[in-house]
């Protein structure tokens, strides 16, 4: 992450005029975080792969509010990361060089990847071995923080685990579904007429696709999902109690290539396309238990992890330049 003190700031500011007399460069804040500074130029570099998709859309307002869209997630992460990397700084807590090296062979092992692939790779999205390294150092740091605050208090019981298989696997519902959604966003101080501009923005989508666009390409252009919108907004096979109740009721109710929407759900709107449905095998409570208890933990360490960014940021001085 390019952020950087203030006083280094500044002084490398003096530097580069005292050295460039007839360049004059003046980098814009897109936001300081307690005496932190996160530059619009990290933000533009990070938003460049999703600002080349973008580029596609056709109406211009749709495509300058997508592009403002991506810039404010993009930023929020950067903050978000700020803050767990200072975190990280009062807890005393490093990464090694040779810990990057691990991290990196495991990165490679799992994607069966030579380092000359890796290399290709990074290559292709504009991005050095250096820069690489450095995301992979933050990374390890990120999960580091986030174990020691969240990880650690997670307990799984015997008794979540089995009420879990009972409840979804040794009854018949095994069942699992393959969807898409279009994840419109409601921001946390929206007031009553944002919300209700939301509404209308994702009916106004949901009457693109009954009009025949393709739900794929509508949610590229326009999911503020960051996970999910460069795959056309796929959530892969899921079961049930991974997704808020709201959107799991209708999902599981609906028949194949049928949208539904707009579902207000996780601080926003989603709209719903089922892809598929299938049943699983049923397995028994020991060959299941191990997986179950890996799923409820990811679940609730997810759900952790945002109250505890969220409280650092209640905490912290957040400037917003942009």
């Amino acid at each position: 992450m390019k952020t950087t003190n203030v006083t280094t700031f500044a002084a490398a500011a003096v530097l580069l005029c005292a050295h460039v007399a007839q360049a004059r460069v003046v980098e814009r804040i897109a936001a300081v975080v307690d005496d932190e500074v996160i530059l619009a130029s990290e933000v533009e570099e990070r938003a460049a792969p999703a600002m080349a998709q973008i580029a596609s859309i056709t109406d211009q307002a749709q495509r300058a509010a997508r592009a403002e869209a991506v810039r404010r997630e993009i930023l929020d992460r950067l903050i978000d990361d700020q803050l767990i990397f200072g975190k990280a700084k009062e807890l005393k807590l490093t990464v090694s060089s040779e810990e990057v090296d691990k991290s990196i062979e495991g990165i490679k092992r799992d994607h069966n990847l030579t380092d000359e692939q890796l290399r290709q790779a990074l290559t292709q999205q504009g991005m050095s071995m250096a820069t690489y390294r450095q995301d992979v150092k933050k990374q390890v740091l990120r999960y580091r923080v986030l174990n020691m605050a969240v990880g650690s208090k997670i307990a799984i019981s015997d008794h979540d685990v089995q009420e879990y298989y009972e409840r979804n696997i040794r009854k018949g519902a095994a069942s699992e579904v393959r969807a898409s959604h279009i994840f419109i966003e409601i921001p946390d101080d929206a007031d009553t007429g944002t919300a209700i501009a939301k509404r209308k923005q994702a009916e106004g989508i949901v009457a693109r696709i009954k009009a025949g666009e393709e739900f794929e390409k509508l949610a590229r252009e326009n999911s503020e999902d960051a996970n999910t919108r460069g795959e056309g907004g796929d959530l892969g096979y899921f079961g049930r109690d991974l997704l808020p109740k709201a959107i799991e009721e209708v999902v599981f109710a609906m028949n194949i290539g049928e949208v539904r929407g707009p579902v207000r759900a996780d601080k926003g709107f989603h709209i719903i396309k089922l892809v598929d449905k299938r049943n699983k095998d049923v397995k028994s409570f020991d060959e299941s238990k191990n997986e179950i208890r890996m799923q409820l933990r990811q679940k609730e360490y997810e759900k952790q992890a945002k109250t505890f960014v969220a409280d650092l940021r209640r905490k912290a001085m957040v400037d917003l330049r942009l």
